[in-house]
C-alpha cells in the first residue's frame, strides 16, 4: 500500500526548503516578490519550480510549476494542491517546451544550474513559450565582474551550488536527506536521476545580451540587491 503524503508534512518539506535556501541566495524573498509583481493576473510557468517557493507567491488563477526532480514534484503536488498544475519536464533536453504556452515565465535560484550554451538555446525555448507580449523574470546570483563558476555544491534537482561557508551547505544535506526518508517520498526517490550544476553565475549584464540575442526586448535589470538581482525580459506583441 503506497503512503500518501500529506499536506502539512509537504508544506512542512516546503517551508523548510525556503529556509534552508536563504544562505545560497539573500535576499531572496525579496527577489521572488519581484517576481510576484511581474507575473501577477497572468497565465504563468514556475521554471524549474522545486518544491513551489515561487508558485505558492504567485497571486495568480492559472499558475503551472516545471520541475524535473520526482521528489520535489510530489511535495510541490501535495503542498499547492489543485491550486498549481504541476509538470514534469527536463529543461536539459531540447523539446520541453513542445505545446506549451504561457504570458509569464519566471524562474529562481535555479538557472545557473545551465552551462552558458545551455542556457542561451534555453532562453530562446523560454522565448518560444511566451505568447506575444509575455514577459519572463529570472532571480539568482548575478555578481558583478567575470562569471563564477565554484567548486562548492550538491548534484542535480534544482540545489544550488555556490554554498556559503558554516551551517548553509550541510543544512542542505540534511533537508535532503530527510525528504529522501520519508515513506510517502520513497518511489520517488527511486526513480531521481542525479545531475550536476554547472554553477554558472554570470553577472546580469550576461543575461541580458543572451536574452535579446534570443529575441527578447525591453531587457532590463529589474531590481538588485547585493549580489542577488532580477532580470525581466518581454517578447514583442508582434
Amino acid at each position: 500500500m503506497t503512503t500518501q503524503l500529506s499536506r502539512a508534512d509537504a508544506e512542512d518539506l516546503r517551508r523548510s526548503w525556503d529556509v534552508r535556501q536563504e544562505p545560497f541566495l539573500p535576499h531572496r524573498d525579496e527577489a521572488f516578490a519581484v517576481l510576484a509583481d511581474v507575473a501577477v493576473g497572468r497565465r504563468a510557468l514556475d521554471l524549474a519550480g522545486g518544491t513551489g517557493a515561487i508558485a505558492a507567491r504567485l497571486r495568480n488563477d492559472d499558475v503551472t510549476l516545471l520541475d524535473v526532480d520526482p521528489v520535489l514534484l510530489a511535495i510541490a503536488r501535495a503542498a499547492l494542491g489543485d491550486r498549481v498544475a504541476v509538470l514534469a519536464a527536463d529543461l536539459g533536453v531540447p523539446g520541453w517546451d513542445a505545446g506549451l504556452e504561457f504570458d509569464a515565465v519566471v524562474a529562481g535560484t535555479a538557472l545557473h544550474c545551465f552551462a552558458p550554451d545551455r542556457l542561451r538555446e534555453l532562453y530562446r525555448e523560454v522565448h518560444a513559450v511566451l505568447a506575444p507580449g509575455g514577459v519572463f523574470a529570472n532571480a539568482d546570483r548575478m555578481p558583478e565582474g567575470e562569471p563564477v563558476a565554484p567548486d562548492d555544491g550538491e548534484p542535480g534537482g534544482g540545489e544550488p551550488g555556490a554554498a556559503e561557508p558554516g551551517d548553509g551547505l550541510a543544512g542542505w544535506r540534511e533537508w535532503w536527506a530527510r525528504a529522501l526518508a520519508h515513506p510517502a517520498l520513497a518511489d520517488a526517490a527511486r526513480n531521481r536521476v542525479e545531475g550536476g550544476s554547472a554553477d554558472f553565475y554570470p553577472p546580469a549584464s550576461w543575461h541580458v545580451d543572451a536574452l535579446r540575442a534570443a529575441g527578447f526586448r525591453d531587457v532590463e535589470v529589474r531590481w538588485r540587491r547585493g549580489d542577488t538581482a532580477v532580470v525581466v525580459a518581454r517578447r514583442a506583441r508582434v
